[in-house]
This record gives structure tokens, sequence and C-alpha cells, in this order.
């Protein structure tokens, strides 16, 4: 799939996607289906399935809207159901690529394609994303810094992956402030790193996409500043917004095990999701496949959630917060595709004639 310049294997991703979940599926299962969990499914209440798939539908709306409005800052305006397919395509295409890179082109190319200038939608989708580390980063914090009970049960080796991603963070905190304050540094950054990339291609060729990469972070620049100077009422009220996604998808794990008839303290499970979409967002797999599985079964397993049952809840779990989300993204953009290649096939006729 062709996304720019840029060429994504689809359908690799989706195969290395598919075989993590499967094998941490297959394990999770061996390691904790035994014949009480058979008698234990006999006590599921399904009404609460329709409970989480709204809280899911909750935060696909708002996400599509928080992002509508970040975009809508500047002169160009997007509608919301192209905000919504953005969205959803996004989630497709971060199962489908490492560390989820391939999401954020996606979004912003539809963007684009819709008639938003390339640099006012890479800066309203960055602002969506950093949002989104931000509310992550510093409510994981505090429920962390506050809440003994939480720290002390993950035990040393989900310590460490916290720490990693503690790193990970104010790392990309400092590229972006840097992006903001000293972009005269990134550009030469940059720069240094896109010439000794090209090393290998012609001259007028490196020096083209040197030319374009220092002009991309001067749009990007003037963008961002337009934000800080004259937007911030769009960015605290998206902030808002991100924190009520973050916490309808926080708030799908206790619902759950409310269906599975499974013991829990529910505000306990409530905070302990923010640390485990926190890990989840940084995942270097595809999708966080095999990640987002045994982070949340340890995790779980950590604050007292029934063990026979513990897996069953984990794979519905994850059906819920990543398996319908990606398949929904995944028909969005095979309908986006499919009429593009009607629109190329028409302009071709149009042109024979």
């Amino acid at each position: 799939m062709r996304i720019g310049n840029r060429t994504y294997n689809v359908r690799l991703g989706l195969t290395i996607f598919l075989a993590i979940s499967i094998v941490s599926a297959i394990v999770i299962l061996f390691l904790d289906v035994n014949k009480s969990t058979w008698s234990a499914l006999r006590q599921i209440k399904p009404e609460y399935s329709l409970i989480v798939g709204l809280l899911m539908l909750t935060q696909w709306l708002i996400n599509a809207l928080r992002f509508q409005i970040l975009v809508n800052s500047f002169e160009e305006k997007i509608s919301f159901w192209t905000s919504f397919q953005a969205f959803m395509a996004n989630i497709f295409m971060s199962a489908m690529t490492p560390s989820q890179t391939g999401g954020g082109p996606l979004q912003v190319y539809i963007i684009n394609r819709a008639g938003i200038p390339l640099a006012n939608a890479i800066a309203g989708c960055l602002i969506g994303a950093v949002l989104t580390i931000v509310c992550l980063v510093f409510s994981s914090a505090g429920i962390l810094l506050f809440r003994n009970d939480i720290r002390l049960s993950f035990g040393h080796h989900m310590g460490a992956v916290i720490t990693v991603v503690f790193i990970v963070f104010f790392f990309l905190t400092l590229l972006f402030m840097l992006s903001i304050f000293k972009i005269r540094l990134i550009k030469y950054i940059f720069g240094k790193i896109a010439l000794r990339f090209s090393h290998y291609t012609k001259s007028k060729r490196k020096f083209s996409l040197t030319k374009k990469l220092i002009h991309g972070l001067d749009q990007y620049n003037r963008c961002m500043k337009i934000f800080a100077k004259a937007k911030k009422y769009r960015i605290l009220l998206s902030g808002l917004l991100t924190m009520c996604c973050i916490c309808a998808n926080c708030a799908i794990a206790p619902v759950l095990l409310k269906g599975l008839s499974i013991k829990q303290d529910a505000l306990q499970v409530f905070l302990t999701q923010f640390i485990i979409f926190f890990i989840v967002y940084f995942s270097p797999t595809p999708g966080a496949s095999g990640l987002a599985e045994f982070s949340n079964y340890w995790i779980m397993a950590s604050v007292n959630v029934e063990q026979n049952l513990l897996g069953i809840y984990t794979l519905i779990w994850r059906f819920f917060t990543s398996f319908i989300g990606v398949g929904v993204g995944g028909l969005i953009v095979l309908t986006l595709l499919k009429k593009r290649k009607k629109y190329k096939s028409g302009v071709k006729q149009i042109s024979k004639t």
C-alpha cells in the first residue's frame, strides 16, 4: 500500500499481527484454562457486551471529533465523517506496521486528500497524538504516585517496562519542544540525517529530498506556532476530549469483569487500565500484538483477578479494544481504495475520449 512517497507491506504486517496475536492467545489459554474455567463461563452475562460496545463506539466518535476540532483550527475544514474515516484508518494501519508507525501517515494522507494542506494536516494530527501521550503519561504517573497498592503490585519486571516507556516519552517530549522553540537546531539535525541516508542517491535527488524536508519542517513550525498563540481553546477542548476517550477505554475492563461475574475492585481495575494503555501505546510490535495481551494478563493477575477466567477475559478485552477497531478500519481503507481506483479509471477513460 502506497501512502505519499512511502510503500507499506500491509499483507506482511497483517500476517505478523495475526501470528503474534494467535500465539499469544494460545499461550495465555494454556497457562490459564482449567476445568473450573468452563463451569465459570456459564456465569457470563452477555448484556454487558452491549455496554462495552457502546464504550468502544463512544471513544471512536470522540477521537474523530477531537481530531476534527484540531484540524479545523485553520481556514480549510473537514467533515466529521472524514475525520472518523481517517482515525479508523489510523487504527488499522497501526496494526499493520512496527511500532504503529503507519497509522499517523495514513491519517494525515486521508485528511490531506480531503483538501487540507499537508502541513496543517500534520500539525493537527501531531497535536492530537501529543495530547494522547501527555494525558496517558500524567494520569499514569499520578496513579503510580498516589496509589501504592497498584505500584507495588506490578513487581520488578513490569516496573522496568514502565521505566523504559517513561524514558522514551521524555525523549520524544524533548524532541517535540525543540521542534517548536529551536527549529533551526532540528532542521540542522534532520538535514544532516537526510543527507547521510541519501548518500548513495544522485546528487540532485539528494538535495531535492533535503530541501523538501527543510521546507516541511518550516511549514510545520508555522502551524505549531499558530496553535500555540491563537488556538489554545481548541487544544484545551481536545485535551478534555482526549481524557474522555482514555476513560471510556479504561472503563471497558471493569465492565467486562462484571459481565464475566469476576470479583473485582472496580476503581483499582479502572486505574490500572491507564498503566496498561500507557505501555501498549509505546509497543514496538504491530498493533501492540503480544505485548498488549501479556501485559494485560500479568498486570490484571497482580490486582487479584480470578485466575481461572483471566485468560478468557484477556482475549475478550483484546477483541473489543483492538480487533474490532482494526476490522472496521480495514473495511474503511478498502472502501477508500476502491473509490480511488474508480476515480483513476474514470480519469483514464475521459483522457482517452
